[in-house]
């Protein structure tokens, strides 16, 4: 059971792969006690950031960088250490002790999500799931597909949705993961208005919410899909790209730290969390009936993007 704080100590006992697998990001490769993954700081094209599980530290080769746990989840978020220690308490984070580092034997592999089939949606456990999240068939299936997939030795059902270097999200009603490599997805139209999600469904959220109320979204928007609010950080430059950027983050310290980090990197940006100010997240605000107006849109901008 999480408490309101966790030591360092018991943080860093937390085995790497389970924090990643917990953000969508699985091995893309594994050696031995070596896992190597596409970063999750960085576009790569070749995984080089290795996880060494039986130390149980990390480093990227693409930035020369690494670490413990501590040190990852403070770069990934933007936080200090006490503000990532309440947030894996807070998350639920369970702590798993790790092997004796006397103990030779090499580690168990974990399961990879390998992708068996994509068709059209059609699965009416996956259509209901839907309905559940208040976004209709005809919507969902414009960007996502049905996707049959195996963990282990069993097969399953999920909503995929696509990202930009060949992965998916996989999403169903007792299921959320990830079919490496973990990325961003992008929908581009123009390099005017970009507004920015944390995942599909509150992609698909504001584009059903902009069916009932016009002008909640910009015409002929681009959008980015981050899949993970950890992979902000590698979307600063084609952030860069747009004129007027458009939040549409989760309410939650998560997102408040990304913010921070965009203003850092002179990334100007129209905050429309009003939008949902009330609720968690999008897709929350939609599933509660709500359809309301343009929201007021909190400007900050930085005076070389006016």
């Amino acid at each position: 059971m999480a408490s309101n704080h966790l030591s360092i100590e018991e943080v860093k006992k937390i085995p790497l792969p389970d924090y990643l697998a917990k953000l969508g990001f699985e091995p893309a490769k594994i050696r031995g006690i070596d896992y190597w993954y596409h970063s999750p700081l960085h576009l790569d094209r070749t995984p080089s950031f290795k996880v060494n599980t039986k130390q149980n530290v990390w480093y990227d080769h693409g930035i020369g960088e690494g670490g413990t746990l501590i040190d990852l989840g403070i770069k990934l978020h933007q936080c200090t250490i006490p503000e990532f220690l309440r947030k894996v308490a807070q998350d639920n984070v369970l702590i798993v002790h790790q092997h004796n580092r006397n103990n030779d034997k090499t580690q168990l592999e974990r399961p990879k999500v390998e992708i068996l089939s994509v068709s059209s949606l059609s699965a009416l456990d996956l259509i209901a799931y839907l309905n559940k999240r208040r976004i209709d068939k005809t919507l969902a299936s414009q960007f996502c597909s049905q996707v049959e997939f195996r963990i282990g030795k069993r097969n399953y059902l999920a909503i995929g949705f696509p990202n930009r270097s060949g992965g998916f999200e996989l999403r169903n009603d007792w299921f959320k993961g990830a079919a490496s490599p973990k990325d961003i997805t992008i929908i581009e139209n123009s390099k005017y208005d970009l507004c920015v999600v944390e995942g599909f469904m509150d992609f698909l959220s504001l584009l059903k919410i902009n069916q009932h109320k016009n002008n909640t979204i910009p015409n002929a928007t681009s959008f980015l899909i981050l899949n993970s609010i950890a992979l902000v950080r590698r979307s600063i430059d084609f952030m860069k790209e747009f004129k007027n950027i458009h939040l549409f983050l989760d309410n939650d310290l998560t997102a408040k730290n990304a913010k921070e980090l965009l203003s850092k990197n002179d990334i100007g940006y129209l905050d429309a969390s009003s939008l949902y100010s009330k609720f968690k997240d999008v897709n929350e605000y939609l599933t509660n009936g709500f359809y309301p107006s343009k929201p007021e849109e909190t400007t900050n901008r930085k005076s070389t993007r006016l």
